[in-house]
């Protein structure tokens, strides 16, 4: 195959017919390509003729975030670098986690998902349409990577506090799989970003000229329903061994789904779980510093969204372990609406 290192691409060959060029930033190096792997590669001469050190790529990288704006540059930049030079971009962003995470995701990410038809590169992951219904487990297999580990799926329906962004709600799943590898080491070929392009009931991204998704308003009802369940048969028949998760969902499909689905694949939705970890977490520590029980606390909720509900839900768990009934636990959970 040929590679030519600075935009990360490969072409290659398949029966003697060429076929479309696929990334592989995660076998560009840039500059830090060794003299030796340039003439293996027959990179001789398509660089510069340094070698940098990954601590010197970082630190150019640095410079040119620093001469940029805005936290949308900036982001867009990142998400360059990702496209053809993983190795730099992940390193980056754990050299200094606290500064970068927020642009990578939240809470630039939110922007850039507004956004996104207006800054789209190259994909980062899939798109599975209302389009593909009757085919998608011959779509998924058209991704390159065939052992992946860790799906997050959104359908864009409820983007951070953003609403409806329908296909553009990519940006979503594509940050939160990059803090996957960077934050725990996961590594980035075992993880696929997806967003289930079922259409948007978002008027302005419908007579967007840039909106990059398809133009009808959203699935309901059976036709979702059934559009789910061939998502993830064709994920359990093409990935066996992948994990689902779930992500900005609206209330009224993220429990059901969490629910149907949960015993039939490993499946996560970290809106309800994850949130509802860290927040009970924080109140254990609280009642362990008043040196009070659990079920000596009354419990408000400031909104009844996913987060909100998981936490309550967990805790009634924890207030039923410690010996409460289930129909106490409740009673000391009051959730009040933010509307």
């Amino acid at each position: 195959f040929f590679f030519q290192a600075e935009d990360g691409i490969r072409d290659y060959k398949v029966t003697g017919v060429q076929t479309c060029a696929l990334p592989i930033s995660h076998l560009n190096k840039g500059t830090a390509f060794s003299h030796e792997e340039r003439l293996q590669l027959g990179l001789l001469g398509l660089l510069p003729d340094i070698v940098s050190s990954l601590e010197t790529q970082i630190g150019r990288s640095e410079g040119h975030l620093e001469s940029l704006n805005t936290d949308l540059e900036k982001y867009v930049y990142l998400s360059d670098l990702q496209e053809r030079n993983e190795t730099l971009f992940y390193a980056l962003l754990q050299s200094d986690p606290a500064r970068y995470m927020p642009i990578v995701y939240t809470p630039t990410v939110g922007l850039a998902c507004q956004k996104f038809g207006r800054i789209y590169r190259r994909p980062k992951g899939m798109f599975l349409s209302v389009q593909h219904r009757g085919m998608m487990a011959d779509v998924l297999r058209n991704w390159p990577e065939k052992d992946v580990r860790w799906i997050c799926v959104t359908d864009g329906e409820r983007i951070l506090g953003l609403g409806d962004l329908g296909a553009q709600g990519m940006g979503i799943p594509v940050g939160k799989l990059a803090l996957y590898t960077a934050s725990a080491g996961v590594p980035p070929q075992a993880t696929l970003p997806i967003t289930l392009d079922v259409g948007t009931n978002n008027e302005a991204l419908l007579n967007d000229p840039f909106y990059i998704g398809t133009r009808q308003h959203r699935l309901v009802g059976q036709e979702y329903d059934d559009f789910i369940e061939e998502f993830v048969t064709a994920v359990e028949q093409v990935f066996p061994k992948c994990a689902i998760q779930w992500e900005d969902f609206a209330n009224h499909h993220a429990w059901p789904l969490l629910e149907r689905y949960q015993d039939r694949v490993p499946s996560f939705n970290d809106d309800i779980q994850g949130t509802a970890a860290v927040g009970a977490a924080g109140v254990i520590a609280a009642a362990r510093l008043k040196r009070e029980a659990l079920q000596e606390q009354t419990y408000l909720f400031f909104g009844a969204g996913s987060a909100g509900l998981g936490i309550a839900e967990l805790l009634c768990r924890l207030l039923v372990d410690e010996g409460c009934s289930l129909a106490e636990a409740r009673s000391k959970c009051w959730l009040f609406r933010s509307e």
